[in-house]
């Protein structure tokens, strides 16, 4: 059963890190507490008891939730490739941020109605199914804990065309996939942002984005809409959709630090009072992560903010203004309501007395981030360009960051320099 334990946060801690918690644990305890309790306790201290439905996109092998049934589907008969028939049935859950379908094969599935009914509040520990909308419970109680939601079943609307006025508020680089017909395609993620919130961005063809960089506002036709796995939105561009650049900004909703409710998302803005160094943890799959921990507050109110994995890397200063898209709110392990920015939000500093520059130098990668270096002084800069591009940057300096407008790679005069070089042999003869 421990393994279970350990398969809710095997995203956070090692196997053996996690055993060697359990020790801990069971000795604090004076030797009263068995394994399987430790264990439970070892997965509260990491914030991992239970998730909210709308937490079920975590990168954990399992989840463990609470959830009340709201509608059973009826059993249904198939065949297998070998020939035997099957069962299957599925009972929709929900909690007060979304809803999600458990799948019940076999035995299972015929007692399903048997053993439980609209309206019971269960405690189920699985992993995702084929769907990502789909859990496969591998242990499912009845409980007394009170969940207050909706009781229908929640119809998901088809996807509509529509014009959008958006920011670009992330891009990651394409990345291949291969479509339904065998042939490769590129696609690429990212986050935007209007007058309604955020919304995830999936681009199937990536030259529509061809000039397109974080901070630009843009004007979007027939872009596809619909609503995401586990709630928000998704913004879909494909071959039916074209980009120009807008001339403004749409306007972001802010939410007040004092007003954030757990368990869901925000768009926040506040000042870093304190930022502590970055702790390096190894991931269950054997990469090297990094967690951070750092305070945000917006003039009234004063929360933790935890950073994950590039963004715990990030250089920050104390006293400035940042903005957090889609940073998810929950209760830390003080009692306090914290934000995380995790996969699916992101982070832009926000400029203080800035002043138009033109800068030329070399772009340089360095422990504490990427820096545009000059006689003048070296400033950090948020650029992709590789380490020792010669470039003239044009922006706004605020501090010790310049925020990039555009980038000019400084051309050389080899025919000038051939004959320069020339002449100086020339002059020992």
């Amino acid at each position: 059963m421990v393994r279970y334990h350990y398969a809710l946060v095997d995203d956070l801690v090692s196997r053996e890190k996690f055993d060697s918690l359990v020790e801990e644990k069971i000795a604090d305890c004076g030797n009263l507490a068995d394994e399987t309790a430790a264990a439970l306790l070892v997965v509260k201290d990491l914030g991992r008891a239970h998730v909210k439905i709308r937490g079920l996109r975590g990168k954990s092998s399992l989840f463990c939730f609470y959830a009340k049934v709201i509608a059973f589907s009826d059993v249904k008969e198939f065949e297998r490739s070998d020939g035997e028939k099957g069962l299957v049935a599925r009972l929709t859950v929900a909690d007060e941020t979304g809803q999600v379908e458990l799948v019940f094969w076999d035995e299972q599935a015929a007692a399903l109605e048997e053993n439980f009914e609209a309206g019971d509040v269960v405690e189920i520990t699985g992993r995702h199914g084929k769907s990502i909308r789909e859990i496969m419970p591998l242990n499912l109680r009845k409980t007394c804990v009170d969940i207050d939601c909706v009781m229908e079943v929640k119809e998901r609307k088809a996807p509509e065309r529509t014009d959008l006025h958006l920011l670009i508020i992330s891009l990651s680089e394409p990345r291949p996939f291969t479509r339904r017909d065998g042939t490769a395609g590129e696609m690429l993620s990212g986050l935007v942002g209007d007058s309604n919130g955020t919304a995830r961005l999936l681009c199937w063809d990536p030259v529509l984005l061809s000039g397109i960089s974080q901070g630009m506002p843009i004007s979007v036709t027939s872009a596809l809409t619909k609503e995401g796995d586990y709630g928000g939105r998704e913004v879909i561009l494909d071959e039916e959709s074209s980009i120009t650049v807008a001339e403004t900004t749409p306007d972001i909703p802010v939410t007040a630090l004092d007003s954030l409710v757990p368990e869901q998302n925000y768009t926040v803005r506040g000042i870093l009072t304190k930022i502590l160094p970055a702790k390096q943890f190894t991931r269950r799959d054997g990469i090297i992560s990094f967690v951070r921990n750092l305070r945000l507050s917006d003039g009234n109110t004063d929360v933790p903010l935890v950073l994950w994995d590039s963004d715990a890397k990030l250089t920050l200063f104390p006293g400035e203004t940042i903005m957090l898209y889609n940073v998810y709110a929950k209760i830390g392990r003080s009692g306090e309501v914290e934000v995380s920015l995790g996969r699916g939000g992101a982070l832009s500093v926000i400029p203080d007395k800035e002043e138009p520059v033109r800068i030329e130098g070399w772009i340089l990668h360095v422990q504490e981030g990427t820096v545009l270096t000059s006689q003048e002084g070296s400033w950090l800069v948020d650029t992709r360009l590789p380490h020792g591009s010669h470039v003239t940057i044009t922006g706004r300096a605020s501090g010790k960051r310049v925020f990039c407008e555009s980038e000019e790679a400084v051309k050389y005069d080899l025919q000038g320099l051939k004959n320069e070089l020339s002449t100086f042999i020339r002059s020992f003869s």
